[in-house]
């Protein structure tokens, strides 16, 4: 079977033909552009459109799964919450999608999930979670976001957003998030807020630089700061799921010793019955897991 997973970011715009004989699963071809700058509904999908045709190589898909950084409604035809992109909220993209399809002589079924939860079905079925039926995706980047399955099953919760662990109320933190309130683990523990930082202080705003020049006194307060909030939103994680494990995604995952040093961080926080079960890896997918994800919607039990 083949289909197409895309996986639509602020900056860059991701699409994979995925292929799937039995339980074999591979990426065919791929192809990554920038987003349009406008980020408008029309030249979005007029580019989704043409990289969808593009990796298809003219061979006939079933089916196109698109990752959207955002809130979608629960029948998951409305992005009902999309803070950088223009156009785009309370939109049944996927039929606009469909109608530039349909232009180009091709006509999949089209699927939208959040592109936290994409990474959590591309690790459920081809990654590091194969063989767990309850663990927690975090993709840690510009923003935090998160994927939950729970007895083998994608959690999305009575209105369609569950899973929204970025969102996790954390202390008292008073910074404003994009999707509309304050005081939120991604404002406390994100690169994005941990560059921001750096920059008022002088520092260079690059995570993995920070990360490296921790000797620095300011670079590691800022790190380290960080690092707590995330350890306090894990551990919440933990003691109201109880997962199998955690899996760090997202480009501050690839940070050396990352999952080891959250792992000594959280363990304080955890009730003691609890500490020997936490188990927190690095996504072996990496940012290919939302493109295998997204163009595994369709296999998904609801």
């Amino acid at each position: 079977m083949l289909s197409v997973g895309v996986d639509l970011g602020g900056h860059t715009i991701s699409a994979a033909l995925i292929e799937r004989e039995g339980e074999a699963v591979r990426m065919v071809s791929r192809s990554d552009r920038e987003t349009p700058e406008s980020r408008k509904l029309d030249k979005v999908v007029h580019v989704i459109a043409g990289m969808i045709g593009e990796v298809s190589q003219g061979r006939q898909i079933s089916f196109v799964g698109i990752g959207i950084p955002g809130f979608l409604d629960k029948t998951r035809s409305k992005i009902t919450r999309f803070t950088n992109f223009s156009g785009l909220e309370n939109v049944c993209f996927a039929e606009h999608l469909s109608s530039a399809l349909n232009r180009i002589g091709m006509s999949p079924s089209i699927a939208m999930e959040n592109d936290a939860n994409c990474s959590a079905i591309g690790e459920a079925f081809c990654g590091t979670a194969k063989e767990c039926r309850d663990f927690v995706v975090l993709t840690l980047g510009t923003g935090i976001g998160s994927g939950i399955f729970v007895n083998s099953r994608l959690l999305i919760g009575a209105h369609g957003m569950a899973g929204e662990s970025g969102h996790m109320t954390i202390g008292k933190g008073n910074i404003s998030c994009g999707c509309g309130s304050k005081g939120h683990l991604e404002t406390m523990a994100s690169a994005d807020y941990i560059e921001r930082s750096a920059r008022r202080q002088g520092l260079p705003p690059d995570f993995r630089l920070l990360w490296d020049m921790r000797d620095d006194k300011r670079a590691d307060a800022l790190i380290s700061g960080a690092l707590d909030a995330l350890a306090g939103g894990i551990a919440s994680l933990v003691v109201v799921l109880d997962p199998e494990k955690i899996i760090l995604s997202g480009g501050m995952s690839k940070a050396r010793g990352l999952a080891e040093e959250i792992t000594v961080r959280t363990l304080d926080r955890l009730p003691v019955p609890l500490r020997e079960h936490l188990k927190i890896e690095v996504s072996v997918l990496g940012a290919d897991a939302a493109l295998y994800g997204a163009a595994s919607i369709n296999m998904l039990e609801r």
